[in-house]
């Protein structure tokens, strides 16, 4: 099996443990580094191409010479045709992973950056020039990148069932987003990013956004706690909270429901006078 054969089982078919292995392309801006990067990772540690890219694997050498026969580490005793073998088939195998390894980030690459570390002679040099290319970003893309966090917002809607989808995608975006922003360089602080969380939410929130703050500022003067909410925390009481609205929403409709259906009861078994 060559190697293009191997990265389409690796990018989408069922390997023999019967996992499906899926390694998204890096955008040529970045912007999905937080997904791309822990998934090829795992999806290359379980070919066992990881350590190729960090450069811990170690290559096995051809025995040594003397007088044109292959000797053991001792430099006296001459090799069996079967350790010959044997060390033939290692040093195979380890190319064989050292190319899919670089095949397979550069597969997984932009154009442009590709052009960049295609003539490079590892897997380990290829990662570090992409791994530097994603997180040494200029100072103007982190700033729109930042831009485009802040700007995000999200609409009302009448609909609980729908508007409690919408929430959760939102919220999903925006850790994306803040997340790609940390490992480029961003200085965008925890207490910020939460600003950014409740900003980002529409009136019908303020309630919830105004119990928030009561409570760290309650916190904050009986000193029972120094830190602020973690940003996964805010965003799971806020999803907690659409989830009640709409469990709210079907008990009211519910009971609203029995009530027609009970009054329908009563107008027929009255009597007529």
């Amino acid at each position: 099996m060559g190697p293009a054969e191997l990265m389409n089982n690796l990018s989408s078919n069922s390997n023999s443990d019967s996992t499906t292995l899926s390694v998204p392309k890096l955008h040529d801006d970045g912007s999905n580094w937080s997904d791309y990067q822990p998934r090829i990772k795992r999806a290359m540690g379980s070919k066992g191409l990881w350590r190729h890219v960090l450069g811990t694997a170690i290559a096995p050498n051809l025995y040594m010479l003397l007088n044109g026969v292959p000797v053991l580490s001792d430099g006296k005793m001459g090799a069996t045709e079967e350790q010959i073998e044997t060390r033939e088939i290692r040093i195979t195998d380890f190319d064989k992973k050292e190319y899919l390894a670089q095949h397979i980030i550069l597969s997984t690459t932009s154009t442009r950056l590709g052009s960049k570390i295609k003539e490079l002679k590892t897997a380990k040099e290829m990662w570090e020039l992409v791994v530097a290319d994603v997180t040494t970003k200029s100072t103007l893309f982190l700033l729109d990148a930042e831009e485009q966090l802040m700007s995000m917002k999200l609409s009302d809607n009448n609909d609980l069932k729908a508007h409690l989808v919408k929430i959760k995608q939102h919220f999903q975006v925006m850790l994306q987003r803040h997340e790609n922003l940390i490992k480029m360089g961003s200085t965008l602080s925890d207490t910020r990013f939460n600003t950014l969380i409740m900003m980002s939410l529409p009136e019908s929130h303020c309630p919830t956004l105004q119990t928030i703050m009561a409570a760290e500022r309650a916190s904050a003067l009986t000193r029972t706690s120094s830190q602020k909410m973690k940003a996964n925390n805010l965003i799971a009481f806020l999803i907690e909270e659409a989830q009640h609205r709409v469990i709210n929403d079907e008990r009211s409709k519910n009971s609203d429901h029995t009530l027609v259906a009970n009054g329908k009861k009563g107008s027929r078994s009255r009597p007529n006078q």
